[in-house]
């Protein structure tokens, strides 16, 4: 009975190990590909180890690029587009889980609904209104995109966490004489500050990696964000592979910091947010 245990165990964790080997391998064969010669990945006789290692893909990458250009003006969208978004989702979250108005109801179907609509279509509305509040070509109207493509979504997750909240807490807090006000901020935010976090990177996700609104908004080369700066390093006749193996491996970097920080409160969120009081 134990041998058939230890071999079902076995099994299953050579089953985890091939899952995270197909998972994290393309990852490492770019990471130690970018730090090789271009030349040794086109080699008659490639290898898994570059015959040099070398840093140099990285020093051409920030010196006779605008990687680190693109790479700025991506983090500025993102901490803009989070901040904004969670301060208006958790607003709203909390309004639709603690207040009766006419229309509560009907708002909280069509906010999921406008998530449930494809980016693709989003696109043009949102470039149109753009351009009559003259914000194309300006990181803060892709802000504004973001946040109104990823809000609707924002609101249904804060809302399930809101209602994972005991009203008794707020009430003891109005019976002490506390404002509805210092309520939310004393009491509310910090019970959920699991579920905010989870809707942070899933903003951060949305934003981070997002092509298609930061091509149609942005037009000037020192607007752009990584993910269409990328772009510029393939032209019709040359793919700059060295430029964008280093670029991968950085951009992926601050990805991997914000999971790395904030998986012990996704996995609280996740899990209170299943939950209702």
């Amino acid at each position: 009975m134990n041998f058939k245990i230890n071999v079902s165990r076995i099994f299953l964790y050579l089953c985890v190990l091939l899952l995270v080997l197909y998972s994290v391998g393309p990852f490492i064969w770019i990471l130690i590909s970018s730090l090789g010669l271009e030349k040794d990945i086109f080699s008659s006789s490639p290898s898994i180890f570059p015959k040099h290692f070398t840093f140099v893909n990285y020093t051409n990458l920030f010196n006779d690029t605008y990687f680190v250009n693109f790479l700025l003006n991506s983090i500025y969208v993102t901490i803009g587009t989070i901040f904004i978004g969670i301060v208006i989702a958790t607003l709203a979250a909390y309004s639709l889980t603690r207040f009766n108005y006419p229309g509560r109801n009907l708002f909280s179907i069509f906010s999921l609904f406008a998530y449930m609509l494809p980016s693709v279509l989003l696109v043009l509305p949102l470039y149109l209104f753009a351009v009559n509040l003259r914000l194309t070509d300006k990181l803060i109207g892709l802000i504004f995109a973001y946040i109104a493509l990823g809000l609707p979504y924002c609101i249904w997750m804060m809302k399930a966490f809101f209602q994972s909240i005991p009203i008794e807490y707020e009430e003891s807090a109005f019976i002490d004489g506390a404002s509805r006000l210092r309520t939310l901020f004393s009491i509310v935010i910090p019970i959920s500050l699991p579920g905010i976090i989870a809707t942070t990177v899933f903003l951060f996700v949305l934003v981070w990696n997002e092509y298609l609104f930061a091509l149609v908004f942005l037009s000037s080369d020192s607007k752009m964000t990584f993910p269409v700066g990328l772009q510029s390093f393939i032209s019709p006749h040359f793919i700059y592979w060295d430029y964008i193996l280093s670029a991968s491996v950085l951009v992926s970097i601050p990805a991997l910091i914000v999971f790395l920080i904030t998986q012990k409160a996704l996995i609280k969120g996740w899990g209170a947010g299943g939950i209702k009081g």
